[in-house]
């Protein structure tokens, strides 16, 4: 049986508005998690940008949740974004909550959830980006929509 991804209400980075993953049943959605001090992370991001100012498909949703519990001082975060010019939408975890919600084991890692809400792959730093995007390609062109 398929493993539901856990359920997340997070503040954008900006606190302008919350982000619900049940807001986005019946969308392919990919999480990525991550923080400042990581080298994976900062070598990983780039990646994400272009993935997220190439794929614009109205049944894919891409979020980026900076895993606040694992950084020093994550009032540095603002001006690392700002600084990398990052375009991506970046969610607030409480603290670890919902990294350790989805047992998360190391950053960065990326998270795909298909329409359903169910759990479609975890995948850490060693998985190239052409893979996880072959994944969202077939669940997105899979006919299980209802």
């Amino acid at each position: 049986m398929a493993r539901r991804a856990p359920e997340f209400c997070l503040p954008t980075w900006d606190d302008r508005k919350r982000v619900c993953l049940r807001d986005h049943r019946g969308k392919v959605v990919l999480l990525s998690f991550w923080v400042t001090w990581c080298a994976a992370c900062q070598a990983d991001l780039p990646n994400k940008e272009v993935l997220h100012r190439s794929i614009n498909h109205p049944d894919f949703a891409f979020f980026t949740i900076n895993v606040t519990g694992r950084e020093p001082d994550p009032a540095r975060v603002s001006a690392f974004l700002e600084k990398a010019g990052y375009t991506f939408p970046v969610l607030k975890d409480d603290g670890r909550k919902t990294y350790d919600a989805y047992g998360i084991p190391s950053v960065p890692a990326s998270v795909l959830i298909d329409r359903e809400g169910n759990l479609a792959g975890i995948y850490d730093e060693t998985v190239p980006l052409v893979t996880i995007l072959q994944e969202i390609d077939r669940l997105l062109n899979s006919q299980t929509q209802k």
